[in-house]
Parts: C-alpha cells; sequence; structure tokens
C-alpha cells in the first residue's frame, strides 16, 4: 500500500508526473528488487557503500549479500531481513523508478526522507508504512489506537484490498461528530459494544466499489448499488464480528441501512478513515459506544 501513498505524495509535490508514475506502477513487479536498494532504504547501507559492493561484484561472480557481509557493511542477520523484503511493493515501486530513469538511489533516498520529515513520522511509524503489513499501516493512520477501533479497520481494510481494488490506499483518518455525505450504507451491531460501520462517498464515488463487490454493472448510485455496498459492510462486520466472539465480546447485526440522498452523520465522535481507490475518494465511517445519528438533509 505505501507505493501508491508515496507515489501520490511525489506527484503531489510535483517530483513525478501522473504518466511516469503509471509506467511505474506497470513496470514495478516485473522484477526482484536489487538487494542495495533496500538496504539503503532500510538505513542498513548508504548509498556509497552500495556503489563499492556493485562495483566488486563486475569483477567476481558473487552475489551482493555475501560481499556486503565480507565488506562489513552488513552481517548474515541484517542480510536474511533485506531478503525477505525482496518481495515488498514499497521497494518494486523504487526499483521500477530507478530502472526507468526517473530517480537515481540518492534522490529517492532523500525524498523518502522528505515525505517523513512532511507527515511528521516517527522512525518506527515509517518502518510500519515501508513493512507493507496492513494492520501497521491502519494504526499509523488512526487517530488514536483503540484495540477494537484498530482491528475493526484493519479487517475493513485487508477485506477491501482483497475484494475490491488491491491498489487502493488509506489516507490519514480523523475524529468528527459531523459528517456531510452524499451517499451512505451503513450496519449496527449491539451487544457488549454498540457499533455503526460503514461506507460513505459523494457523486459516484461509491460507484466501483460497489460493481467489484457485486461483479456487475449499474447505472446511478441509487440502492441498489448501495445493496452492494451494505453487503460488502456485511461481510467486514461477519468477520470482524467472529475475531472478537472468540474474545467473549458478543454483536449482533442488524439489516443494513441505505441512504441515496445527502445525509449528515452527528456524534458525540466517530472515526472517518478515507480510502482512495480507482482515482475516487470514499470514506470508511466507524462508531464505538458512540450515539452516531444519520438524519437525511431537507
Amino acid at each position: 500500500m505505501f507505493d501508491r501513498i508515496f507515489g501520490e505524495y511525489l506527484c503531489t509535490n510535483g517530483h513525478l508526473t501522473r504518466e511516469k508514475l503509471d509506467r511505474i506502477f506497470e513496470n514495478e513487479n516485473r522484477d526482484f528488487n536489487r538487494l542495495g536498494v533496500i538496504a539503503v532504504s532500510e538505513k542498513l547501507m548508504t548509498v556509497e557503500q552500495t556503489e563499492e559492493v556493485n562495483h566488486k561484484q563486475t569483477g567476481s561472480d558473487r552475489r551482493f549479500g555475501d560481499i556486503a557481509i565480507e565488506m562489513g557493511y552488513l552481517t548474515q542477520t541484517q542480510l536474511d531481513s533485506l531478503l525477505k523484503l525482496q518481495g515488498n511493493s514499497f521497494f518494486h515501486f523504487l526499483q521500477a523508478a530507478i530502472d526507468l530513469g526517473y530517480f537515481n538511489l540518492e534522490q529517492l533516498d532523500e525524498l523518502t526522507g522528505q515525505f517523513q520529515e512532511d507527515s511528521g513520522l516517527s522512525h518506527s511509524e515509517m518502518d510500519a508504512l515501508v513493512s507493507g503489513d496492513v494492520m501497521r499501516v491502519v494504526n499509523v493512520y488512526l487517530p488514536h489506537q483503540d484495540r477494537l477501533y484498530g482491528r475493526l479497520c484493519g479487517i475493513a481494510v485487508r477485506t477491501f484490498l482483497r475484494l475490491i481494488d488491491s491498489r487502493a490506499y488509506i489516507e490519514r483518518a480523523f475524529l468528527t461528530g459531523n459528517f456531510d455525505t452524499e451517499r451512505f450504507a451503513c450496519q449496527r451491531s449491539y451487544g457488549t459494544h454498540s457499533i455503526l460501520s460503514g461506507f460513505a462517498g459523494n457523486g459516484d464515488s461509491l460507484m466501483s466499489m460497489a460493481e467489484s463487490f457485486a461483479a456487475d454493472k449499474f447505472e446511478a448510485v441509487d440502492l441498489d448499488a448501495l445493496d452492494s455496498v451494505a453487503e460488502f459492510i456485511n461481510c467486514i462486520d461477519g468477520l470482524f464480528s467472529t475475531e472478537i466472539y472468540s474474545e467473549g465480546v458478543d454483536v449482533d447485526m442488524t439489516p443494513p441501512m441505505l441512504y441515496d440522498r445527502p445525509v449528515t452523520l452527528t456524534g458525540p465522535q466517530f472515526c472517518v478513515v478515507p480510502i482512495v481507490t480507482q482515482g475516487n475518494r470514499i470514506f470508511f465511517v466507524m462508531s464505538l459506544d458512540s450515539a452516531i445519528m444519520v438524519k437525511e438533509k431537507g
């Protein structure tokens, strides 16, 4: 997911055009990443050290990692860790950007650091984003670390990536007591906790989600399309309730509610998670033990 987040950052800040970004995404899964790229990104080696190892490789039939260990730049444990990261999508992104000639390794290292600074991220938070682990990424972008909020959001995002759009990514979530949206589908669950989860969107932004899950086409984001969104929410809530039931937390899901007209969500506090999918921004809404109300406008 971080390859999409970082790519958007590069475009937004004028370091890359949309056309070039699309070419990187097209090329990023063609080859394994070079270990030197990963080692620099993980701050285990400098650019100069990787160049030394690469130069030494030209005169011998030996692997990058073996030479780096011999030169004292890596330990075996560090090399094993780097090898596990070779399938990471972010490092595929970096490698593709270099292979296409858009950046060199030193430039990407500087831009990654600039992203971290601009985003106000700690080193541990940056490591979480780079890891590609959805749960760790979610915890970075949630406004607080409530256990159930994190687990519900983690299940929602993982399920979205698996069933709707594997190229989607999330943005920083926020807490609010008031949120306006043109279309909304949600489900409430009651029991040990009172929970509301749903997806909101403006215009036709929920269309691709509805069509992907239903494997069908809709003419508009009407009640039929929202019913598909609601079925997906029911899938998320079912997975969540099953997971927490094993811990003695019992909730019963109620029938979904659909709103094909503008509504306002109000309550003491609830969480909104922006998700960018196929060029649209939609919102996953979560409320835990908070009396959230849905009121139609007009």
